[in-house]
This record gives C-alpha cells, sequence and structure tokens, in this order.
C-alpha cells in the first residue's frame, strides 16, 4: 500500500479552509484467489475552520472477482464523508 497527499495552502498562512489532494494505490495477493488486483484511489480532504470540520470525497476503484482463476475486474465506487469536532 503506498499513499501521498500534501495540505494546502501552509500552516503559516492560517485560512478558514484548507483542502489536502491525496492518492493510494494498493496491491493485493491472496491465497485464495490466483490472480492479483491493484487498487487506486483519489480524493481530496476539506479542513474547515481549522480541524473542527471536515469533508472528504474519494473516487477509488475496487476489483470485482467472477471465479478464484479468473483475472479481477474493476468498478468505480464514489465516497463522501463528513466529520465534525465539537
Amino acid at each position: 500500500h503506498l499513499q501521498t497527499g500534501v495540505l494546502l495552502p501552509s500552516q503559516a498562512e492560517k485560512p478558514k479552509i484548507r483542502i489536502q489532494p491525496f492518492v493510494a494505490y494498493s496491491h493485493k495477493n491472496f491465497e485464495a484467489l490466483e490472480k492479483a488486483s491493484n487498487q487506486f484511489d483519489i480524493g481530496a480532504n476539506w479542513f474547515i475552520d481549522g480541524h473542527h470540520a471536515k469533508v472528504t470525497t474519494q473516487y477509488s476503484t475496487r476489483p470485482t472477482y467472477e471465479s478464484a482463476d479468473a483475472s479481477p475486474k474493476s468498478k468505480g465506487e464514489f465516497t463522501i464523508q463528513f466529520q465534525i469536532y465539537l
């Protein structure tokens, strides 16, 4: 699994809203399946008023298997999450 992101703008500017774009890659090779799979994620965290509220948007590719020996196909998944700190 590999994941990277960057928080914009810099902490010195102290803005009300900050964005953190990210990407991730996963390679999975399960014993029960003959073919390995690869997944990709891309998205962004939106920090509002510091870390008091966060909205995450993410698009992911997920494998679908028809049988244990078939090559996995891929379907897309879009996720939105909201977190608030009181």
